[in-house]
């Protein structure tokens, strides 16, 4: 195993930041991810979720916001069964690769206020 990252979001910070700063959700969040969370019942929960996930993804590989791979590189996506999983781009990916590692394991929940997300990179 080469890492394992872990993250906590509160989703009402989340919502402040998509009101205040619209331009934050293009950012961070590919097309896609943004089509997902905006046709869900709780858009910004589904938002948090996705956040908390790409920051857990750069922790599993010991790497902070600034490491140059840039958030909306990180896309989570429903997977067979709808389990959720993360697309790589080309940073991303590369960035995994330098770490030896394979392919990510994802693990996402929220309840209340918060949203949480883990990552395992074998």
């Amino acid at each position: 195993m080469k890492g394992i990252g872990a993250d906590v979001v509160s989703v009402s910070r989340i919502e402040t930041v998509l009101g205040r700063t619209p331009a934050f959700a293009e950012a961070v969040f590919t097309a896609a991810e943004r089509a997902d969370c905006d046709a869900q019942r709780a858009p910004g929960r589904a938002y948090a979720v996705r956040f908390a996930a790409k920051e857990a993804f750069l922790k599993a590989l010991g790497l902070g916001v600034m490491a140059g791979v840039a958030l909306s590189d990180i896309e989570v996506r429903p997977g067979p069964g709808g389990l959720p999983h993360l697309e790589l781009g080309p940073t991303a990916a590369g960035a995994l690769r330098r770490c030896g590692g394979a392919t990510p394991l994802l693990s996402l929940s929220n309840g209340g206020d918060l949203a949480v997300a883990m990552v395992v990179v074998p």
